[in-house]
Formats: C-alpha cells, structure tokens, sequence
C-alpha cells in the first residue's frame, strides 16, 4: 500500500478560498496551519503544511505515485519542480542520500512549509528557494528534474515547465512528471515528446500516468 488511509491530524484545515490559486507567489487566504504523520514506501514523514497551498490534508496520490516509480541513481542532482510542501523532494534526499535535492515552488506559503518540513525530518541534502519558473536557477543543472504538475494551473503553465526543463538537464537528465491520463495527461505526453525527441510511460496507476524524457 502507497497511501495510509487515516494520517494523524494535528490542526484543523480551512478551504482554499475559490477566487485564489495555489500556483501564485502569495495567498491573500487567511492562513490556518495543518499536519500530519504519513508512512511512505514505509518511511514515516513528518509534515506541516497550511491553506492555500496543494492537497493540504494528505499527500496526493500523484504525488505518491511518482515518488514510488521515479528513477534516481546515487550522487544524482535532482529538482523537486513546483514542491509544494516537500514530499517528492524529501522522500528523494531520504531514499538517496548521496544526492542532492533542490526544491523550488512559486508560493511563499509552500516553500514555508518545505523548508519547515526539511528541517523536521531531519534532511541535510536538500535545500528549498522560491522561483517563479526557472529564474533563480540560471545556473544550475540536474540529472533528474521531478515534478507533479500543476494541471489546475493550466496546460501552457505546464509546457514552460517542460520547456525550461531541457535547459536545466545535462546530457542523458531525464524529465519525470506525474499528471492524470484523462485531465490533459495525453497533451502532456505530446508536449514531452515535441521538446525532447522522446517520451516513455514509467507507471500508470490510479489514473495517473508517469513519463520520462531523456535529455539526449
């Protein structure tokens, strides 16, 4: 089992509100913090987390999906892409703790609660920074480059995030990416294929579908 049923709760949630979105530098929400306990690939994760930033209550199955397949070696430099509170990117430094894991997300609140995150689970390969996009990493270059992709954000937020990918990969760096194969997953899959020369599928799972490019 990827998911525990019954995390613990420590705080009580307060919705989004609907006029605002998570893929926004900052939340105008009144902010009510959150946190569980969740057992991953039976590592347990300590997380806080807060309104106005994604699946707050639990860590999404996409996500959960994408931390089992993803394909990482030892001594990799790897981009948790639009982090969220930090799942991916921590699973990633825990499982390989020979990497080093860089974590960005456009919302304030997220990378907040990624940084806290790290912190509390004792993580000392990964490091979180707010960027819009790619713009605070110029000069930075990754053998892996993960994210869940922020489909309710729109599909042309997601095809930069593709684009830019190429520019932040070395040689042989794959792209993997997570995304529900009947909300935008095949366009997405064409958009991989049209930047990269490539795509293949990882994992299908639960509706959502995991692809890999190569950065030949």
């Amino acid at each position: 089992m990827i998911r525990i049923k019954n995390p613990t709760v420590f705080f009580i949630l307060m919705k989004l509100s609907k006029h605002e979105h998570y893929f926004t530098r900052q939340q105008t929400s009144k902010k009510k913090e959150y946190g569980f306990v969740e057992n991953v690939l039976g590592v347990p994760l300590k997380l806080m987390t807060t309104s106005g930033i994604f699946s707050p209550r639990q860590i999404d199955l996409g996500t959960l999906i994408l931390i089992k397949y993803m394909v990482i070696h030892s001594g990799n430099n790897v981009l948790d892409f639009g982090c969220g509170y930090g799942a991916i990117g921590i699973m990633a430094a825990k499982l390989y703790n020979k990497c080093n894991v860089v974590m960005v997300d456009i919302n304030e609140r997220a990378v907040e609660c990624a940084k806290e995150n790290v912190f509390l689970n004792r993580i000392h390969n990964a490091h979180v920074k707010q960027s819009f996009f790619y713009s605070t990493l110029k000069d930075e270059f990754f053998d892996v480059i993960l994210s869940n992709l922020p489909m309710s954000a729109g599909l042309d937020t997601c095809y930069k995030i593709i684009e830019g990918a190429k520019t932040h990969l070395v040689t042989n760096g794959t792209l993997q990416v997570v995304s529900r194969q009947r909300k935008g997953g095949v366009r997405i899959m064409a958009k991989m294929e049209e930047v990269f020369g490539n795509v293949e599928v990882l994992a299908r799972k639960g509706g959502y579908w995991v692809y890999c490019s190569k950065n030949i």
